[in-house]
């Protein structure tokens, strides 16, 4: 199966081990795109519905530069009700997270996490939507 990931994350480490990390699943192809900021994150969104790519799943980081992930998900949400957005985050258990979630973000997955489970997460969460 072929699934499109928006990665919205201020660290270029994270998008290239996530990247790594996608490339290692048997059985699933996953295209990735990158976004550095909220804001950055909330157009490409944008673009990629309108290219007929809407992402499968928008992986959103809370602490970004210029838009936070709580205002980024908000964004989408306002204009596709139907984003599948989870918090890619360390800061689990924060106020922070609770605001993304009140958003609407749909869970959160622990950056601190093994990365290999982390993408058997998202495999599960893709798989089950």
């Amino acid at each position: 199966m072929e699934y499109n990931i928006l990665l919205v994350d201020d660290e270029a480490d994270i998008h290239e081990l996530m990247s790594l990390f996608l490339q290692m699943d048997d059985g699933h192809t996953f295209i990735m795109d990158s976004a550095e900021d909220g804001k950055t994150g909330v157009e490409m969104y944008s673009k990629l519905s309108g290219e007929g790519r809407k992402p499968d799943i928008v992986l959103m980081d809370l602490r970004m530069p210029v838009m936070d992930g709580v205002e980024a998900t908000g964004q989408i949400l306002e204009s596709d009700p139907g984003a599948n957005i989870y918090l890619f985050t360390a800061y689990t258990k924060t106020e922070v997270e609770k605001d993304a979630l009140k958003a609407g973000a749909r869970g959160t997955l622990n950056k601190s996490t093994d990365w290999n489970q982390t993408v058997g997460a998202i495999v599960d969460i893709l798989e089950s939507s």
